[in-house]
């Protein structure tokens, strides 16, 4: 500690138990506690605590901002470990301000770029997701996000990155030795083996920087709707889903698919009156909730980016292309949306579930303009009877929410999105969980699948009965070729107990470049042992 106290100052080094707990707060359900929390200021002092770290064997945990509730959040995934906190590593710099590429610290968030862009009045896009403005950008990516921006996989955007690996030394591509600063930042893939993605759900480094290509706004941006009424509509759509994202591309830029359930979480509050302990919301009453608030059994959210000129005729094509057995899709823009708001105050029966839809749909192309919202955060409190206020900063992991991520991969084919849903309701039915379900278009083959699982976190039953559903969908998951994309920290180890090469191979690098487990130990990487 005292090592580290002569880099960052004594004020940067905690390991008093109110700050530790603070960092071990989380949603999945860990009790893993840090030892110290170390907090620099610059890549260098980045650089200078890992050698301290190497020479005491002292594995360390590097964290962007934290904010990665329902996988972990800032919370070690084993014990013994300090928190390496680089949220204050806040750096923005443009390699290009006139191509848009730019260079973004680990404490850059969505809401600090967006005030970049914005006060200098700059055309670009923040590659946002919906956990709103103070998430970081650069973790987001490299755990491998994704949004509704043309910018969908936030990880394709990321160019190029430095990283300070276990012995204190610094990674940079080749093309950045040798001065090439432009061409490092333009084109992703250097020369010779591809290294770059080691850092990405990896553990071989501490990445202090990285460059991503942003994308230009475009000069029109608009949602459109379908309302499914029947599984047969929806494996209808499925069909048709992979032309129209091929045909379209780059202007139809994501597709969401969400159960009626996971709609009603966006439109209400849960209705804890009406549901015994350790149960879901009965069917029939859920037929009675969606009924009165207009939601179908399956409602598809689409983004559509494109020219001004071109928007008759992409949504002209857009019908085009789906079944006239499905309902035709509804269009929503800016103009849309504040004419249903004045028709609304005019008519009071529409009933506030009216408003919240109208509120969620227009946070909805707030994401696809590239305006960070905190859109899937109020979701977090839902099961608790709760709708916190979505502009002020909200934090589920310190607020006491249990929520834990199945984030899955889901192939575009009509039968097996028809399976994976019976097994997601039939295994959360089981353990007492609501089946929230959404599947996101991430290229016209496959979808990410995101089940956010629910839970009490004080309640021990309940919090053993989530880590059971989780298990549970993911044993099932892939028994239908659906495997995660990304894991909570607690389910890590038992994971890659499944693997055999790719995991032997993994752990064969991470002990030639990191021997001790330094960073961090015990994520994704296994170690060999």
């Amino acid at each position: 500690m005292d090592a580290w106290i002569g880099v960052v100052g004594e004020d940067r080094v905690a390991t008093d138990a109110e700050v530790l707990t603070e960092f071990a707060a989380n949603a999945s359900g860990s009790d893993v506690i840090p030892i110290a929390v170390v907090r620099p200021e610059s890549g260098h002092q980045v650089q200078r605590i890992v050698e301290i770290a190497a020479r005491f064997k002292s594995p360390i945990y590097p964290i962007s901002t934290g904010r990665n509730w329902g996988y972990g959040a800032a919370t070690p995934v084993t014990r013994g470990c300090t928190v390496l906190d680089l949220s204050d590593l806040q750096s923005i710099r443009f390699i290009d301000d006139r191509l848009g590429l730019i260079e973004l610290e680990p404490g850059v968030t969505q809401g600090m770029l967006y005030e970049f862009f914005e006060s200098r009045g700059l055309p670009w896009m923040v590659p946002v997701h919906a956990g709103g403005p103070d998430c970081s950008i650069l973790g987001n990516a490299l755990e491998r996000g994704y949004g509704l921006t043309p910018t969908t996989d936030h990880f394709s955007a990321m160019t190029s990155l430095e990283a300070v690996l276990a012995d204190g030394s610094v990674y940079r591509s080749l093309f950045s030795e040798q001065g090439a600063e432009f061409i490092d930042a333009a084109h992703s893939w250097g020369i010779c083996s591809y290294l770059d993605c080691l850092f990405s759900q990896g553990n071989f480094g501490v990445v202090t920087k990285a460059t991503f290509a942003v994308q230009r706004r475009p000069q029109h941006t608009e949602a459109f709707f379908l309302r499914l009424k029947s599984d047969e509509h929806v494996g209808q759509l499925v069909e048709q889903l992979p032309e129209v994202l091929s045909s379209l591309p780059a202007t139809v830029t994501g597709v969401n698919l969400m159960n009626d359930r996971r709609v009603l979480s966006m439109s209400r509050p849960y209705s804890t009156d009406l549901v015994p302990h350790g149960a879901i919301i009965p069917e029939e009453v859920i037929g009675k909730l969606t009924g009165s608030s207009g939601i179908s059994k399956w409602t598809v959210a689409g983004v559509i980016h494109c020219r001004r000129g071109m928007v008759r005729s992409v949504r002209r094509e857009l019908k085009r292309l789906l079944s006239r057995a499905i309902p035709g899709p509804l269009f929503l823009n800016r103009r849309r949306i504040n004419f249903a708001r004045r028709f609304a105050r005019l008519a009071p029966m529409t009933g506030a579930s009216y408003l919240q839809q109208l509120n969620s749909i227009d946070a909805f192309i707030d994401l696809a303009e590239g305006r960070p919202r905190r859109i899937a955060l109020p979701l977090a409190y839902w099961r608790r009877g709760e709708t916190p206020d979505q502009t002020i900063p909200l934090n589920p992991a310190k607020d006491g929410c249990g929520l834990i991520w199945y984030s899955t991969l889901v192939p575009m084919k009509r039968g097996l999105v028809h399976e994976y849903s019976r097994m997601v309701n039939h295994v959360c039915g089981q353990y007492g969980v609501e089946p929230l379900m959404t599947l996101t278009s991430l290229s016209s083959a496959h979808f990410d699948s995101t089940v956010p699982i629910l839970y009490t976190r004080d309640d021990r039953n309940s919090m053993e009965r989530a880590k059971g559903c989780y298990a549970s969908l993911t044993s099932e998951g892939r028994k239908l070729g659906c495997i995660p994309y990304r894991i909570p920290t607690f389910a890590m180890k038992e994971f890659f107990a499944q693997s055999a090469t790719q995991a032997i191979f993994e752990a064969t690098l991470k002990n030639e470049v990191d021997p001790e487990s330094i960073i961090p130990p015990g994520r994704y990487v296994p170690s060999q042992g």
